[in-house]
């Protein structure tokens, strides 16, 4: 059983975003960037939050030794920069754009409190999927800290298939997962690098555990029963 909130297929966007709401519909605007475009940088202050309306935004950290660590890819009707919403003074993070034309858009603290005074589905929703974040990440860590390599991929693919990334289940018994994220994106999630992660994937092919295709990944029967 998942033991996060089910929110991957859910589109904040459509919850969330204040021109959804008739007070705020005439006023609210987006932003726009371009790929490789910073929405914000780690230090900069936190004012507001984001949902995605098109194109697709890069999270992570730098460590001391300037090497960047990517802790997701966001993806239309996701939300990133909630952290605001517990009083987090300044940005522990960045945030980059990965596509042109990614269209954000942003709630402010005061926008999000004149929306949960009026809205109870935004308050519940916002504070759900935040507890949700936290609790994924804590896992995310503790499989980076304490699994090899091919573990962590495995890991990752199957919290995938459980975090209701459009499965379908055939009826040989196999699994289709839709994949948003690239061999180069999935390999920074994992932490490795491109070409590690593209012999994994070739080696769980060849010995029949899944069938890699661009926006997809089919599990076989044999990567269901072993994993």
């Amino acid at each position: 059983m998942n033991q996060f909130w089910y929110f991957e297929n859910i589109n904040l966007f459509d919850l969330l975003c204040p021109h959804k709401f008739k007070s705020f519909a005439d006023t609210h605007t987006f932003l726009h960037f371009k790929k490789n475009d910073f929405i914000y940088m780690e230090g900069d202050v936190a004012k507001k939050f984001y949902l995605i309306s098109k194109g697709k935004v890069k999270i992570g950290f730098r460590e001391e030794s300037g090497e960047e660590i990517v802790t997701a890819y966001l993806k239309k009707g996701e939300i990133f920069g909630e952290s605001v919403m517990l009083n987090q003074k300044t940005r522990k993070e960045f945030a980059q754009a990965v596509e042109n034309q990614t269209e954000l858009c942003h709630v402010t603290l005061r926008q999000a409190e004149e929306l949960m005074k009026g809205n109870n589905n935004f308050s519940v929703s916002i504070y759900k999927f935040i507890g949700y974040k936290f609790r994924k990440i804590e896992r995310k860590y503790q499989i980076m800290l304490f699994r090899n390599t091919k573990t962590r991929a495995i890991e990752f693919i199957k919290e995938m298939m459980d975090d209701g990334f459009a499965s379908q289940k055939l009826l040989n018994g196999e699994i289709l997962v839709q994949n948003p994220y690239s061999q180069s994106e999935m390999a920074k999630l994992i932490g490795t690098s491109r070409s590690t992660f593209n012999l994994l994937i070739n080696e769980l092919q060849e010995d029949d555990f899944l069938l890699w295709e661009k926006g997809k990944i089919l599990l076989k029967n044999k990567f269901l029963l072993e994993f």
